[in-house]
């Protein structure tokens, strides 16, 4: 009788030992990184719905941790040298100009301010929780994003906008005499690759 209730102890703690070990697997954290090569941000800036320009930045490095299929954090940095802008609708001997003016103290004050910090905060209802810091500013924002993982990558893909306005841009600010003004509202188009560790 003694003989089986030592099994039986020993059973039971085996089982314990290995219910705490499947527990702590499946919360355990995993690290995404970011493949800078296959990821993407695009930008569109607009007047209005006829006179806008587009353009592309670079995300140039970032992270995010997953415990299972949950988002429980990550940031990324995005490189204001980078923007630059294919536009069309603009001459390619204009491009440049275009160019220097956004990274001008009208509007992204580059050389102050070389890289916006974003933090992830979390993923919920489809939705990317972040506080994106840009020229020294904290703007919260849920943006609208598609985020898979399996075993070995994780992408997330989305449109969305972001409302500048609390920045007070000079270069967004209504020009003496005219009523339009390059709007605060600036449209993204994001697609990131990143890599599990």
């Amino acid at each position: 009788m003694k003989a089986f209730n030592l099994l039986f102890v020993a059973a039971a703690a085996i089982s314990l030992v290995s219910c705490g070990a499947s527990e702590e697997e499946a919360t355990e954290k995993v690290t995404y990184s970011l493949d800078a090569k296959a990821s993407s941000l695009e930008w569109t800036g607009s007047k209005n719905p006829q006179y806008f320009h587009v353009g592309t930045v670079n995300v140039t490095e970032g992270s995010i941790e997953m415990e299972g299929d949950k988002l429980v954090g990550g940031s990324f940095k995005i490189d204001m040298n980078s923007i630059d802008s294919k536009d069309p609708n603009v001459p390619a001997d204009k491009l440049p100009m275009l160019v220097g003016h956004l990274k001008d103290t009208a509007f992204f004050f580059v050389a102050d301010f070389p890289e916006v910090n974003v933090t992830v905060d979390g993923y919920e209802n489809g939705k990317l929780a972040t506080t994106i810091n840009v020229r020294g500013v904290e703007l919260k924002q849920d943006i609208a994003v598609k985020l898979t993982s399996d075993d070995k990558k994780a992408t997330i893909k989305g449109k969305f906008d972001v409302d500048f306005s609390k920045l007070n841009m000079k270069g967004m600010q209504p020009e003496p005499g005219s009523t339009e003004h390059v709007l605060p509202t600036i449209s993204f188009d994001l697609n990131l690759s990143l890599n599990k560790k």
